[in-house]
């Protein structure tokens, strides 16, 4: 596939995957794709690790069923969420930004066919916490969770924050080779027809990260960067949107403009 292809049919997939393992040799191209991304001083800060076996799985599918369970009662995350959800595909591709809301959540039938009803209850969203500590939640963390532990493969990237590059940005340009990192492995995939979905619940509290930590014996100077779940997919592609190049790039000099909200 062309490079510029893979770019433009990248997308994440949230669906489940092919019942079967990804090829030995597709495997070893991605981590092939991941080898070869640039970082400072070439000191390559990554570390992968391949979670394949059931216990492991189930393990990170617990973590991320409790997390998203949580998530659902906390006012701050529940109101950031709102920000960048969109009702509707016209609403999506109007802001060129954002998910679309019926993509992440099944929601009741009542409301399936009319989703902007749920504006005025989206612009005040941390108030909807009583319906998280009703067990709103529940569902769809166990819909997530069970993908996860169905997934073929679940890839745990961190980063070695021993292998430091000189100057006082080190970290800085660390973060950037990592995110190198990932999006070589996510071209190789959509190469591949292996679709890739970021499982970010179980990574966001310091608290699971150090279970995760515990759970597979990471040092405490790897920094947990992503856990990513991964399968082949039956069909790749699906809508997406981005913003207009005229909205994101300026010549020779910043000037402030309005943007979208």
């Amino acid at each position: 596939m062309n490079i510029f292809d893979a770019m433009t049919q990248r997308r994440s997939h949230r669906g489940d995957f092919q019942p079967r393992a990804i090829d030995e040799a597709d495997l070893g191209k991605l981590i092939e794709a991941a080898r070869w991304a640039p970082s400072p001083f070439n000191v390559q800060p990554w570390e992968l690790l391949i979670i394949r076996e059931s216990e492991g799985k189930a393990r990170l599918a617990e973590l991320t069923e409790t997390a998203i369970v949580a998530q659902f009662k906390d006012a701050k995350f529940l109101d950031d969420n709102s920000r960048w959800m969109r009702l509707t595909e016209a609403e999506w591709k109007e802001h060129g930004d954002g998910v679309l809301l019926t993509e992440h959540v099944t929601l009741p039938k009542f409301l399936q066919g009319s989703p902007e009803k749920l504006k005025p209850l989206l612009k005040n969203a941390k108030s909807l916490t009583f319906l998280g500590h009703l067990g709103a939640g529940k569902m769809p963390a166990k819909e997530i969770a069970q993908q996860v532990h169905d997934a073929p493969v679940l890839l745990l990237v961190t980063m070695n924050c021993q292998k430091r590059p000189p100057g006082e940005g080190a970290h800085r340009w660390m973060w950037l080779s990592m995110g190198m990192l990932i999006q070589n492995l996510l071209l190789a995939a959509t190469a591949l027809g292996i679709g890739v979905q970021f499982v970010s619940a179980p990574l966001e509290s310091e608290e699971h990260r150090d279970k995760i930590r515990a759970l597979f014996s990471l040092p405490k100077h790897h920094e947990i960067m992503t856990l990513l779940r991964l399968g082949y997919v039956d069909e790749t592609g699906g809508d997406a949107v981005r913003l207009q190049a005229s909205e994101f790039v300026q010549y020779e000099k910043y000037e402030e403009r309005p943007r979208g909200t």
